[in-house]
C-alpha cells in the first residue's frame, strides 16, 4: 500500500489512500488550535489516479510548497497540487505565525506508473540520499548549534561538541525542548539506518552527540550556509 508520512513538531501521521489526512486548527493534523488565525482546515493530501495530490482548503492563504531540491510553488487557494518528489514541506501562514509541515514516500518507488521501471536518475538519489531527511527550521538551527566548532574548525574533536544546555541557551530554548527534539531527530536517523544514534546501555550521550555530528556534516545534510540563521551569540 503507498503510503504518505506526515511531520508535524516530531510527530508522525500516516495517510493512506483510502484515508486522506487534512490539517488545520480542527483537522486530522492539529496546528496551533489556539491560534484563531487558523483555518479549521488548511489543506487535505488525498491520493487518486496513483499519485498523492495535495489541494488547498483555505478560503484566502496560498500553501507554498518547497521541493527536496529547494525550489517553492505556491498553491492557491483551491487549487490542487500532484506530489511528484519524494519527499518535501508545505509551509503556510495564519496571522503573525508561520507553520511547516512536512511530507514524504516512505517506498519512492510510488513515483513510478504501474509497470515501469524506476528511473535511472531515481535510482541514483535513493543511493546518493541514504541517511538523508528533510529539516524543519527549528531542527536545522539546532543541528547547526550543535555543529558550529566543527563546521568552522576541521580538527574539532568530539570533546569540542557543546553541552545540551549550551546549546539550548544558544537558541533561547528550554533544555527539555532541545532534548526532545535531539531525541527525535537521533531516533528517525536511527530508522533510516544511520549507526551509533540509538541510546542505551554503553552508549555516552556525547558519543551519539558525535555520530550525529558526524553523519550531518558528512552527509550534506548541515553546512557552514546553516550558520547564517543561528541567533547572534
Amino acid at each position: 500500500m503507498t503510503e504518505l508520512h506526515l511531520e508535524f513538531i516530531d510527530e508522525l501521521t500516516v495517510a493512506t489512500p483510502d484515508d486522506p489526512v487534512s490539517f488545520g486548527r480542527q483537522a486530522d493534523v492539529v496546528v496551533d488550535e489556539a491560534n484563531q488565525y487558523m483555518h479549521r482546515v488548511i489543506g487535505t493530501f488525498f491520493h487518486q489516479d496513483n499519485n498523492w495530490w495535495l489541494v488547498n482548503k483555505s478560503k484566502r492563504g496560498h500553501l507554498t510548497l518547497i521541493a527536496a531540491n529547494g525550489s517553492h510553488s505556491s498553491l492557491a487557494p483551491d487549487a490542487i497540487s500532484g506530489l511528484t518528489d519524494t519527499r518535501g514541506t508545505v509551509r503556510f501562514e495564519a496571522g503573525p505565525s508561520t507553520y511547516e509541515l512536512e511530507w514524504s514516500r516512505p517506498d519512492p518507488s510510488a513515483l513510478a506508473a504501474p509497470g515501469d521501471e524506476p528511473a535511472e536518475d531515481l535510482t541514483q538519489e535513493m543511493t546518493t540520499q541514504f541517511g538523508v531527511v528533510m529539516l524543519n527550521v527549528e531542527q536545522r538551527q539546532l543541528l547547526a548549534a550543535l555543529s558550529e566548532r566543527h563546521l568552522t574548525d576541521s580538527m574539532a574533536t568530539a570533546s569540542d561538541l557543546p553541552s545540551n544546555a549550551a546549546v539550548a541557551h544558544r537558541l533561547g530554548w528550554t533544555l527539555k525542548k532541545l532534548d526532545r527534539k535531539l531525541d527525535y531527530l537521533c531516533a528517525r536517523l536511527d530508522r533510516e539506518g544511520v549507526r551509533g544514534l540509538r541510546g542505551g546501555k554503553g552508549i555516552e550521550a556525547v558519543e551519539r552527540r558525535a555520530r550525529l555530528v558526524e553523519h550531518v556534516i558528512s552527509s550534506g545534510m548541515i553546512g557552514q550556509r546553516d550558520l547564517e540563521e543561528l541567533p547572534s551569540s
